[in-house]
């Protein structure tokens, strides 16, 4: 009974392993991988090389030397320069662990780590990658990769931090408004609202009543965070998370789409469509599948 209740105390838990990969790549000149959004956080460490991503509507030339981290249900692709190959190091990881890292507690609710990381970053964060950066990704990479280490998890847990830490530590919001405490944390839980809501009907007018401001003013600061409207951002979230729905179980596709909230398996692969360019059948078969190869 003690230890139960000292773990119910423990606000955060190091002992998960939150990554879903960390390994060395290298692909030959011409390789491409069309537009995909994660729910994971992406990390790229250029090595040798160089390659394009467009990384929402912005495209990118990155070289060797490079670091860029892309966030969670960011439409982006990847594809090698024909002048040669690539080598690249490359790091998912789950977000849901730094949600619980609270930064700031001086508005109407807690700002976490993954929200200062949106504010800062929005789409995707880019800069010629120094020591600090170096060290930490080299580190995750050779920890998942060894059985060595007695606390394997929280290691690999607290290098994370330490990036997304010099990240904030470098990087300014490209926002400024009056009250950045409070509205901070008005963007704060329309996130977290969607994240446990989206299974269901998101009506914008519930979410702003329970922030005591209207639709109108809900929407334009939602795009001004997030660079991309509140509507926008639920149906690319939902989408994302029927992508891990067809990674994670071999349910129909008319069964996910009622799983993430599109109760009309027509408007899900009209969406999807829309979002990804490509139908859902046909993603399935040719991207997941494929993904690591």
């Amino acid at each position: 009974m003690a230890n139960q209740n000292m773990r119910e105390q423990l606000a955060l838990s190091l002992s998960n392993d939150v990554l879903t990969g960390a390994l060395v790549q290298k692909k030959k000149a011409g390789y491409q991988f069309g537009f995909h959004i994660h729910t994971t956080i992406e990390i790229y460490r250029i090595v040798s090389g160089s390659c394009h991503m467009d990384i929402a509507s912005e495209s990118i030339h990155c070289k060797a030397g490079d670091f860029i981290m892309i966030l969670p249900n960011v439409i982006h692709s990847f594809r090698v320069d024909y002048s040669g190959d690539c080598e690249y190091q490359q790091i998912h990881f789950r977000p849901d662990t730094f949600t619980k890292i609270i930064l700031s507690d001086d508005g109407i609710y807690p700002i976490g780590m993954m929200h200062a990381i949106r504010f800062h970053c929005q789409t995707y964060y880019r800069q010629e990658s120094d020591q600090v950066l170096d060290d930490c990704v080299n580190k995750i990479i050779s920890l998942h990769s060894s059985t060595d280490s007695l606390f394997t998890a929280a290691n690999i847990n607290i290098a994370i931090m330490n990036i997304m830490l010099h990240i904030l530590d470098k990087k300014r919001p490209n926002h400024d408004f009056t009250d950045p405490n409070l509205q901070n944390s008005y963007v704060a839980y329309t996130l977290d609202y969607i994240h446990k809501n989206y299974m269901h009907k998101i009506l914008q007018e519930d979410i702003a009543k329970e922030l005591q401001i209207s639709v109108r003013y809900l929407s334009s600061l939602f795009k001004k965070y997030m660079t991309i409207t509140l509507s926008n951002y639920i149906n690319i979230y939902r989408i994302n998370k029927s992508i891990d729905l067809m990674q994670d179980t071999d349910k129909s596709l008319t069964e996910i789409a009622q799983m993430v909230g599109l109760k009309d398996s027509q408007h899900y692969s009209k969406l999807f469509m829309t979002v990804i360019g490509e139908s859902p059948s046909s993603y399935r078969k040719s991207y997941i599948k494929n993904y690591y190869n």
